[in-house]
């Protein structure tokens, strides 16, 4: 077997997650403009409106600002839908756009600094759009990362081979050589193992081989 020499990080739910939550973010900015919301409703109808979108993804590739035009759509439309929507939109669009409703994983700045010291190769792999960029410079993050692989910007996206190959072709690796750490099990850990990478699940989710909860773990991992 190959030594490991890169690893790829998942971005939104794995190295970083909105912060408290994508509700209160959402609800914080709908009260604003006088529209009563509740946050955990928008939290729930957020998972539900991002996964029935996601289902029709591939029709906004090179559309990223109008796939999420349509989440954000969805997830206010039972309890709003007025004229407010559009400029309630365009605020949320810019403001994901920014580091301050961005959390990063605990520990993850540090065991990526540790890892990148090691000589480790570091590059994301995410299901994202080019805000993204904004996002990891105004975390201060970006510098630990040799490339940004976002979905919207590739036209494929995770469980696609498709990306994958972008990354061993950019980064000129072969799939024994990297590990790959993402939240979703279909699209990062199965994805990178149909790809003949080393696939790591990160979260609470019991189905993968090869999981952990915190980012230092990663450090027995490649030890």
């Amino acid at each position: 077997m190959k030594k490991i020499s890169l690893l790829t990080v998942d971005a939104a739910g794995t190295l970083l997650k909105p912060w408290p939550s994508v509700g209160t973010l959402y609800g914080k900015a709908a009260r604003k403009k006088g529209i009563q919301v509740d946050d955990t409703d928008l939290d729930t109808q957020f998972g539900k409106a991002f996964n029935e979108v996601q289902k029709i993804a591939h029709k906004h590739q090179g559309e990223e600002k109008e796939f999420w035009r349509k989440v954000v759509n969805l997830t206010f439309q039972p309890s709003y839908s007025g004229d407010l929507m559009d400029e309630l939109f365009e605020e949320l669009w810019e403001f994901f756009a920014r580091g301050e409703p961005w959390k990063l994983a605990e520990q993850a700045e540090q065991t990526l600094t540790t890892l990148k010291d090691q000589n480790y190769r570091l590059a994301v792999l995410s299901n994202n759009d080019s805000r993204l960029r904004s996002v990891l410079r105004e975390l201060q993050v970006d510098h630990l990362f040799e490339h940004l692989f976002i979905s919207s910007e590739l036209g494929f996206e995770k469980p696609q081979r498709e990306i994958f190959q972008a990354v061993e072709d950019t980064l000129e690796v072969t799939p024994q050589e990297i590990m790959h750490l993402g939240d979703s099990y279909s699209r990062d850990y199965l994805g990178a193992q149909e790809s003949g990478w080393n696939p790591v699940l990160y979260g609470s989710d019991t189905q993968a081989k090869v999981r952990i909860q915190k980012f230092p773990e990663l450090l027995n991992l490649l030890s």
